[in-house]
């Protein structure tokens, strides 16, 4: 590398270059916290920070090489100053993506994609050597990362894909180039981004798009209208009751609060509260087929798959039962959480839900038609928690509103709630989660 101060093109040559640099640690981070001998630290800008100011400390810490797009913090021979340091992490990940021949699965919906990843992962890994995104690496930054921490015994890379605006998910499988995808739904989330609905399904389908262009594998969600009339050249399609899917399930979870379904025969029961997660296990199923994985194999994997992380978790406390799917919170998810509570049977049951984030023109009317969906309940309280809720806090006389969850579980606090099976739902920006420390 040259000992100067120049901007470095980003093309093949000092893709090469760093490549040589990174296959001897195969380390590479954003997060000057977490260098370690010989890795790569790329210098990223955010809103309250800018990496390059720890160019040197990376250096510091044993980092083999930084990269770094402001020249006021060129270090020496090490540091690679470039335009855009983002810019340099998307070529690079496409760059290592592309010493790949093994397939790239692709996952992406509305609601449900961690989950459906996280099963799809525990699926295949009982028979390959699987990567897979870790939590929600899903953005512009994440699924470059994810890339990169494919180790090259991998056999199978499973990306999740997240998006906010029109074009994000072009521009993943750009850097992705998956060979195969599953969206698992088409709902209502981060309108603001999208425009409208319209726009948040010609986001998803990009990815159907780009994958039936290269003749790879499309799983279909056949029960999601929006999906369903997509043009596909070799589809797998499943459905929760309709038999002209390839693969056709129901469901048997009953009273249980535990999701089930039955397929091609098989049970399959799972220990994930709310029977909406039904299509996550069959796209799981479907996938698992797909691979060639026994059906033993995705029936153990999917039955023995825990939830971890506030997403659809079932929490005994000593006062209480607690149902945790506080990660993540839009009007669709909303529906079909409070649809399965409504199902599930005890004497006294209890909402405490937050706000819906990034809804943009339509927030006053889906918080609206939530509330409508509680009061249609038979619930002993109901507490919501956000400004958004506020309109409607004197709705109902089971109604209590807060305008955050520190105020909220200061209240619960006091009430010594007892005996209760509670469903905490809401959007991460709220952190419902805090509630269950006084439930």
């Amino acid at each position: 590398m040259e000992h100067n101060r120049e901007i470095h093109k980003i093309n093949e040559e000092l893709l090469i270059r760093v490549l040589k640099v990174f296959e001897q640690s195969f380390a590479l981070t954003t997060d000057s916290r977490k260098v370690k001998q010989g890795s790569i630290f790329v210098a990223l800008r955010g809103e309250n920070f800018n990496g390059n100011s720890f160019a040197l400390a990376a250096l510091q810490q044993g980092a083999e090489l930084v990269i770094i797009d402001d020249a006021s913090f060129f270090v020496d021979a090490r540091t690679v100053l470039v335009e855009d340091t983002l810019v340099f992490l998307q070529k690079f990940a496409n760059y290592y993506r592309k010493t790949f021949t093994i397939p790239f699965l692709a996952i992406s919906g509305t609601n449900g994609k961690t989950t459906t990843k996280e099963l799809i992962n525990a699926v295949l890994s009982k028979k390959y050597i699987t990567c897979a995104t870790q939590g929600n690496l899903n953005n512009q930054i994440g699924v470059p990362l994810t890339i990169l921490s494919v180790k090259k015994e991998c056999q199978l890379a499973i990306i999740e894909m997240g998006a906010s605006h029109i074009g994000d998910i072009e521009e993943l499988c750009l850097i992705a180039e998956p060979t195969c995808c599953l969206l698992t739904n088409v709902g209502t989330a981060h309108i603001e981004g999208f425009g409208s609905k319209e726009g948040v399904l010609q986001t998803k389908t990009e990815l159907y798009k780009y994958v039936d262009k290269r003749n790879g594998k499309v799983f279909v969600n056949f029960d999601d209208k929006g999906l369903r009339k997509q043009t596909l050249t070799n589809p797998v399609s499943y459905s929760l009751g309709d038999k002209t899917a390839d693969y056709c399930a129901e469901t048997i979870n009953g009273d249980s609060p535990f999701a089930a379904i039955k397929v091609e025969g098989t049970e399959i029961n799972s220990r994930l509260v709310g029977s909406y997660n039904a299509y996550n296990i069959l796209a799981a199923y479907v996938v698992g087929k797909y691979f060639q994985v026994s059906v033993s194999d995705i029936k153990s994997a999917i039955e023995e798959y825990l939830p971890t992380n506030n997403r659809s978790q079932i929490k005994e406390t000593q006062n209480n039962t607690l149902i945790l799917d506080c990660y993540n919170a839009n009007p669709s998810s909303c529906h079909f959480a409070l649809e399965a509570f409504d199902k599930m049977r005890a004497e006294d049951k209890r909402v405490f839900i937050g706000a819906m984030k990034e809804l943009g023109s339509v927030s006053e009317s889906e918080h609206a038609a939530v509330v409508k969906q509680l009061l249609s309940m038979s619930l002993k309280e109901i507490i919501l928690v956000g400004k958004e809720y506020e309109p409607f806090s004197k709705y109902g006389s089971n109604i209590k509103y807060f305008e955050n969850s520190t105020l909220a579980k200061d209240f619960i606090a006091k009430e010594e709630i007892k005996h209760s099976l509670i469903l905490i739902k809401g959007s991460r920006a709220t952190k419902m989660e805090v509630l269950q420390d006084v439930l």
